[in-house]
This record gives C-alpha cells, sequence and structure tokens, in this order.
C-alpha cells in the first residue's frame, strides 16, 4: 500500500501488505486492519513498543481470528498502531505518534485500538480488527464514529494474542456499518442462537456518569430507540453507590491480571524506562496491587454479576452510554477522564457481557457520538441482529 507509511499513529512499517489467500469467501476484498498484537506467521509484532518489537521472534503461526477473516477472503492491508502493550484508552503512543481521528480534526481517536479505528474511519479500511480489555474497542468506536463490538468474555478463541489481561481481554472489531459488523461476526463468533430481542432495559443513574451537554442528545437516542422494543424496564440496583465503585474494582483485577502475567518481564532491569511515563506508572500500580485488594474487588465484581444476571436475558438488552464526552482534542490531559470512562466500560467488562456501539447521535457541533446497547454473555449474535435492524429503522428516518 504506497501510502502506508504516510499515515502517521496508523499504519506500522512492519508486517504483510496486501496479503491475501482467499479472493472468493463471505467477506471477499474487504480490506482488513490489525492491531499489532495479533500474530502473523513469520513476522513480529511491536504491541504499541519499539523495545518489545526488538526482542521479539517471528510468530510460528497466525492468530486463529486473523486465519478465519483471511479464510472468508479478506485482504490484510497492513498492522495498525496501539497505545502500549494496549494498556491505555488515550490512542497516542509516545514512540509511534497519534493517529489524529478522520471525522474530527484536531481530536484523538482513542485507544488502545487507535489505528484499526482510525484506519476506517479514514475509508483506508473496511474492517479494523482490534482487542477490546477495558474499552479499546468502545472508546475508539464511540470517539471515531464506527461500529464497534466487544464481544462476550472468551467467545472467540485468543490463540496468537498478545495478552493484557486475558481475564478481561476479548477480540473485537470496527467497522462502518451494522451490517459489515454483523458479518464479521459470522466469520468470528461460534453458533448461537439467534433470539428475538424485545425488551430494552434502562438505567437511568448512567445518565449522569456523562457530560450534562450530552445528557439531552443521549435522551433523545433513548427515545428514538424505544419504539423498536415491546417492553421498556428500569435496571434494579441494589444501590446506586455501585456503580461508583466499578471503576477501581476494575482497574485493581486488570491490574493484578496484568502483573501475574507479565511481572516477570516487566521486573527485568530497567524495563519500564522503554515505556511512556504514565504507562510506566500504570504497571508500577499493577505490580504493587495486592492478594487482598483483588479479593475485596472480586466481592464487588461477584456482586455485579449476580445484578446484570437478575437485569438481562436472552431476549433484553441494556441502554448505555458508550463514554462520558466526546472525543477529546490531540494531546488534551485525559487522566481525569479514564476513570470516568472506565466506570461505563467496566459495566461489560466485569459482568463478560457482549456490548455494541451504535454512531448514530447527530450532534450540532458534528462530534461523533452515539450509545451502546448491551447483553449478557453468549448473545452475541442475537445484539448484532438487533443492532442491524435498530441501525436500518435510525437510517429510515434519515430525510433523503
Amino acid at each position: 500500500m504506497s501510502d502506508k507509511k504516510n499515515n502517521k499513529g496508523i499504519f506500522c512499517n512492519h508486517g504483510p501488505t496486501l496479503w491475501q489467500t482467499n479472493h472468493s469467501g463471505v467477506l471477499a476484498n474487504n480490506r482488513l486492519a490489525v492491531k499489532d498484537v495479533f500474530a502473523v506467521k513469520g513476522e513480529r509484532n511491536s504491541a504499541g513498543n519499539p523495545h518489545w518489537f526488538k526482542t521479539a521472534k517471528p510468530a510460528q503461526n497466525t492468530a486463529s481470528s486473523v486465519n478465519k477473516l483471511m479464510t472468508a477472503g479478506c485482504n490484510f492491508i497492513g498492522f495498525t498502531h496501539t497505545d502500549e502493550l494496549a494498556y491505555s484508552l488515550e490512542g497516542n503512543n509516545i514512540h509511534y505518534g497519534a493517529a489524529q481521528n478522520p471525522k474530527l480534526k484536531g481530536h484523538a481517536c482513542g485507544g488502545s485500538s487507535m489505528g484499526s479505528a482510525a484506519s476506517v474511519a479514514a475509508n483506508l479500511a473496511d474492517i479494523g480488527l482490534g482487542t477490546d480489555t477495558g474499552g479499546s474497542i468502545r472508546i475508539p468506536a464511540s470517539y471515531c464514529g464506527l461500529y464497534g463490538i466487544r464481544p462476550s468474555h472468551n467467545v472467540i478463541e485468543k490463540e496468537g494474542l498478545i495478552p493484557l489481561a486475558p481475564p478481561f481481554d476479548t477480540i473485537g472489531w470496527l467497522t462502518q456499518s451494522a451490517e459489515l459488523l454483523s458479518d464479521v461476526g459470522n466469520v468470528l463468533l461460534p453458533n448461537q442462537a439467534i433470539n428475538n430481542v424485545d425488551t430494552l432495559v434502562i438505567c437511568e443513574p448512567l445518565f449522569e456518569l456523562v457530560d450534562p451537554t450530552l445528557q439531552a442528545p443521549l435522551k433523545q437516542l433513548l427515545e428514538k430507540t424505544k419504539p423498536n422494543f415491546n417492553h421498556h424496564i428500569d435496571f434494579k440496583l441494589s444501590k446506586n453507590s455501585l456503580l461508583s465503585e466499578l471503576a477501581d474494582t476494575f482497574r485493581i483485577l486488570q491490574g493484578r491480571a496484568i502483573a501475574k502475567t507479565h511481572r516477570d518481564w516487566l521486573e527485568l532491569p530497567d524495563q519500564l524506562s522503554h515505556f511512556a511515563p504514565a504507562i510506566a506508572a500504570r504497571f508500577k500500580m499493577a505490580l504493587a496491587l495486592t492478594e487482598q485488594e483483588e479479593q475485596e474487588a472480586l466481592k464487588i465484581q461477584h456482586e455485579w454479576q449476580a445484578i446484570v444476571a437478575k437485569n438481562l436475558n436472552e431476549h433484553s438488552c441494556l441502554f448505555l452510554p458508550t463514554t462520558p464526552t466526546t472525543a477529546p482534542k490531540l494531546g488534551a490531559d485525559t487522566s481525569a477522564l479514564r476513570m470516568q470512562i472506565i466506570t461505563l466500560s467496566a459495566i461489560a467488562g466485569l459482568s463478560g457481557s457482549a456490548q455494541v456501539h451504535l454512531p448514530l447521535a447527530d450532534l450540532t457541533n458534528d462530534h461523533p457520538y452515539g450509545f451502546s446497547l448491551m447483553m449478557s454473555h453468549g448473545n452475541d449474535k442475537s445484539l448484532l441482529a438487533c443492532v442491524k435492524h435498530l441501525a436500518a429503522h435510525f437510517k429510515q428516518d434519515i430525510p433523503a
């Protein structure tokens, strides 16, 4: 691809380009951009860090998810940049740069699947393959005006994936349309019953977690969504304060998982000096977390899982904000925003649920925005079918 090296923060300089193994398949000729954490046989990954790339060995096999997409006819156009070891939601890599949001000049794409999101938003790719541990598909989808899915945890095989925190890592993807999002799901997801989703679950306290200027547009989206469901019910919380505990619970459990996965590597002499200061500080935090903190966090996670199980089933989905704000400006200090984002993203993360972002807002300032629908674990294909139907309904309401 001739312009591969000219898209700062989007495409990596290493890896295959215009690689296709099958020219006929259900995804024939769809351009595939792949986050640089997926193995491709004979290639090395950087995982967003030059030192990792320097010490990495060529992969012995291609990641199973990439293999499936290639068999379905995709055209692999390149590896895409990620935040370092995918441990950020910002979309700004100190080594490789930040991808500018193609839908909003001067603003960030979000991370850590920034390159995959930017490539699709800029129409350089049709499918952006990425990962979502703490929001790394959903946040870029919201900021860049894309459809994006974080599948149920562990429904897609993670063989050939560089892990961050295995108890929360998922393989997700981004597209410009609900139809293609669903088509990719038919390739990557296991066989699942597709149920009629006729109940919309609404949690009013979630609207208070977004910027005040976005609360009215979100409620308008909710009102436009409601007619597509036969039933509307309230999400029953045992205590509203539980929502405020989700972000720290996720931070602790994710951090402990990272430490268990990468401790030996992270504790090598001077290893953290190879990372951006903010990422290095995050790794130090993860390494310092205790088993007692983990046990306390697990209690809250189990409480949250029980609440989600009581409120959602195979015929219902939760309406929720994806992000508390639209895309911040490039280079803006987003340290305070991080925990606000995680409060929302941990709703699915801690429960292992499937979540899709729908970029259906029409803000007066033209910033991309939308909302999410979430279903309980294992209902990914039902959710994708529901999203496809809803997107078509919204499209019909747009004046010709």
